[in-house]
């Protein structure tokens, strides 16, 4: 696991910002990342499936 610099985007604002990368060099995602992961992964169910059943 190691610190790593790079550059982050949000809206119209660009900075430079340290992010945690493991081992082979992969960067750990934002919670913000993970979400929007989430969120598309949704959203390919519901194109395959419908939608959730309620419980």
């Amino acid at each position: 696991m190691g610190i790593g610099r790079s550059q982050y985007v949000s809206g119209n604002i660009q900075r430079q910002v340290l992010y945690w990368y493991d081992q082979q060099g992969n960067r750990y995602q934002t919670p913000e990342e993970q979400l929007e992961l989430a969120q598309k992964k949704l959203e390919r169910y519901r194109q395959q499936f419908g939608e959730l059943p309620e419980v």
